[in-house]
């Protein structure tokens, strides 16, 4: 029994030694070989990656079951096309209107503006203003309205005037034009009941506005001209006509 164990130790150690030299033999063989391998220093050793590798495509096979498709061609999708042509580009500008046929339509406008207003037809109009003006003095008239008409009517008191023009005909020079003049002393409208009249007056220097001279006769006109300005208590009875008179006033 003793001998027996002796063996198989025997055995054992001899199986340990050929595994560790056979180990060691492999190990010595791959160095060798990798030293082998290594490249001289001259040389460059390029490595290239797997994913780099170009894989060939699968080749695909066309199946013999595939519908074919049919594409009609018509004449007219072979014809030649047309091709754009460009057309010069003509801008039309809108004439305005001349000062002749602004006139003839303001003029068209108040003539209308009378005959849907009845009150100026039944409301009259007169002048108050001296014969003889002292030079460099100022000329006092007056704006006398009476109302005939049957309802009470509202006459507005900021659109008086008066233009000096020369026994010829021909306007007055004008010195320094006035393109309003505020009145503080009236109100804006005035209500004339039937049958009551009313007397604007006024007093303005006309040496200050227009070149008169001594001794001349001028040709005055007094114009009351409202086509748009209502009372706004009552709109539809306000006195919306123009009425003018004219006198002839020497200068002294």
């Amino acid at each position: 029994m003793h001998k027996v164990r002796v063996r198989i130790i025997l055995l054992l150690t001899s199986c340990v030694v050929l595994l560790h030299a056979t180990t060691s033999f492999a190990q010595t063989k791959s160095k060798s070989t990798f030293r082998e391998k290594t490249p001289p220093k001259d040389t460059v050793v390029i490595i290239k990656d797997e994913e780099d590798v170009d894989t060939p495509k699968p080749v695909v096979k066309p199946r013999t079951d595939m519908k074919t498709t049919v594409i009609t061609i018509k004449p007219s999708d072979t014809l030649p096309k047309k091709r754009a042509t460009y057309k010069d580009t003509v801008i039309i500008l809108k004439k305005g209107l001349s000062k002749e046929e602004l006139a003839k339509r303001a003029k068209v406008r108040e003539e209308k503006m009378m005959k849907e207003n009845n009150f100026c037809d039944c409301v009259k109009m007169d002048i108050k203003a001296p014969d003889v003006l002292p030079f460099e003095t100022y000329l006092n008239y007056s704006f006398v309205f009476k109302n005939d008409c049957k309802v009470e009517v509202w006459v507005s008191s900021k659109h008086f005037r008066f233009r000096p023009a020369n026994s010829s005909g021909t306007p007055v020079k004008v010195l320094r034009k006035l393109s309003f003049v505020e009145r503080f002393d009236k109100p804006d409208f005035v209500k004339l009941a039937p049958g009551e009249s009313y007397s604007f007056d006024y007093s303005d220097d006309a040496f200050f506005e227009y070149d008169l001279r001594k001794g001349q006769a001028y040709k005055f006109m007094f114009e009351h001209r409202n086509f748009g300005d209502r009372n706004k208590q009552d709109p539809s009875k306000t006195y919306l006509c123009s009425q003018k008179r004219v006198q002839l006033i020497v200068v002294q």
